[in-house]
């Protein structure tokens, strides 16, 4: 009886390392079969990719850097597919799809339009971009108003802007290093209030980051992805609107971060050395920015505009200062001091500056 066990036995796992090695053989024969089926989908998509092609972006519901990291997130997203699509020898158009834009804060509007503005500035951009009608009204007429839907080939088809949050709005784009061309097109207050010292530090503000644009955010490549040459240029937005005149000034350089680190490698060591801990973020860079006060130009009298900005928001108590550099972002709040000071994940690759400040202080 024991001899017909171990035979019994030995027949049972006989049976199993065989049920085993057929298992195995399976195994093997689906993962070739799965191995063949991927490849041949890549030769498919290589192919596919290959032939002239079109691709639609659709835009975000808001274009927006500081109603939520997610929006801003999003804005910065589809700025960066555009950028590929722009330079991808295999797609032939790029259509800007802007039926789902619902709403248009001052300084997501402003980069998304420079970015567009230097793609259309490239021979690439301007023969393969294209956009929809909007379907929200007003900001068709924003569109319209700045002229981005004629640029990217719409005729426009609002016979008179009368939206009132959008005929307030200035917007200027400009290759000098100064403000000369455009003086005559800005609120009134801005040129002549009683009020001397917030009139100076906005202006000065201003003329110093129309300056930065040539003398700063474009001494070295903007690592973007594209070999894009543009003058150095700026975009501003400005309005008098209410109870407030909000600027916006935006270039697409190289960033404060990256900027300050080339420029003044002292500074940065130093204000890092007294900071044992502080990581080198970009919020960092830009409060740094604050302190320097002084031009890669050696002259006295440059360096000194977002520091006069600060320090008169600071002492009259009014108003509101944000800067949007690379990753960070630096808020200051005049009415009630606070700062909001933190780096985000994406990348806006450039320089946003916007101030707000209520049309009573220009007159006290």
């Amino acid at each position: 009886m024991k001899r017909i066990s171990k035979i019994s036995q030995a027949r049972e796992t006989r049976r199993s390392h065989l049920h085993r090695a057929r298992l195995q053989r399976r195994h093997r024969r689906l993962d070739r079969i799965k191995r063949r089926v991927q490849r041949r989908r890549e030769k498919l998509a290589i192919k596919a990719n290959r032939s002239p092609t079109g691709r639609r972006v659709v835009l975000p519901d808001v274009l927006s850097l500081i109603a939520s990291s997610e929006m801003r997130d999003k804005l910065v997203g589809t700025l960066g597919k555009i950028r590929r699509y722009v330079v991808d020898p295999h797609v032939r158009t790029v259509t800007l799809c802007f039926d789902g834009v619902e709403a248009l804060h001052p300084c997501g509007t402003l980069l998304f339009v420079a970015e567009i503005e230097r793609l259309l500035a490239d021979s690439a951009g301007r023969s393969k971009l294209r956009c929809t009608y909007p379907t929200n009204h007003v900001v068709e007429q924003l569109f319209q108003h700045i002229g981005l839907l004629q640029k990217l080939g719409l005729q426009p088809r609002i016979e008179k802007i009368e939206a009132e949050n959008v005929i307030v709005w200035l917007y200027e784009v400009g290759d000098e290093d100064n403000l000369d061309s455009i003086v005559g097109s800005l609120p009134e207050l801005l040129i002549s209030s009683g009020n001397k010292a917030l009139r100076v530090a906005v202006t000065s503000g201003m003329t110093e980051a129309v300056a930065n644009s040539s003398e700063h955010a474009y001494i070295h490549r903007r690592k973007d992805g594209t070999n894009i040459s543009v003058p150095h240029r700026w975009w501003i937005f400005a309005r008098r609107e209410e109870d407030d005149i909000s600027v916006c000034i935006c270039d697409l350089g190289i960033g404060i971060p990256r900027s300050l680190r080339r420029t003044f490698p002292e500074e940065v060591a130093s204000f890092f050395y007294n900071k044992p801990g502080k990581k080198k973020d970009d919020h960092r860079m830009i409060e740094l920015a604050l302190t320097v006060g002084r031009s890669r130009t050696g002259k006295s009298y440059r360096g000194q505009g977002l520091k006069d900005i600060l320090k008169v928001v600071k002492e009259q108590g009014v108003g509101l200062l944000k800067i949007y550099s690379n990753k960070g972002v630096y808020i200051f709040d005049g009415k009630s001091g606070h700062v909001t000071s933190r780096s985000e994940a994406s990348n806006i690759m450039g320089t946003l500056v916007q101030w707000r400040i209520p049309l009573a202080a220009f007159n006290s």
